[in-house]
């Protein structure tokens, strides 16, 4: 049987400075990313925006909090986790937010409070959340060509 795969590669912009917190002495930084698509329909340029709720957890979310603000373009990869809850009137709820194990600064506008125009790319950080899986790279030792 095969495994299941659950991972997003995005690239966007915020639309607000991240949120920072500690939960239990982790950073935890949640933010939203505007994802824009562009197409033509009938002969006529058309753009659709799509938002996305991320959350970013221990070192990860601290480089977040200081290089990334409102209007920078950043590249994400991570996996999506469906929350579910019950509402006060007693209605169930369910919200699906991007859990960002990795992420890259572009280019363009924004820069967070850190200022300046800081890429990077940023190795995945261990949330404490259970990957349930390895990415280790093996290298290409054992490749016969």
């Amino acid at each position: 049987m095969a495994n299941d795969l659950n991972k997003v590669l995005l690239i966007g912009r915020m639309t607000r400075d991240p949120e920072f917190k500690s939960i239990n002495g982790s950073s935890v930084v949640n933010f939203s990313l505007a994802n824009n698509r562009i197409y033509v329909s009938n002969g006529e340029k058309k753009e659709e925006t799509h938002y996305f709720d991320c959350v970013a957890w221990g070192r990860l979310a601290d480089i977040l909090k200081q290089y990334a603000g409102k209007g920078k373009q950043v590249a994400i990869e991570g996996r999506l986790q469906q929350q579910t809850w019950e509402t006060p009137e007693g209605k169930k709820a369910s919200k699906i937010r991007v859990y960002v194990e990795s992420a890259q600064l572009l280019g363009g506008q924004g820069g967070g409070s850190g200022g300046g125009d800081r890429g990077g790319d940023y190795a995945p950080q261990d949330s404490g959340m259970g990957g349930g899986y390895d990415d280790s790279y093996a290298g290409d030792d054992d490749i016969p060509f």
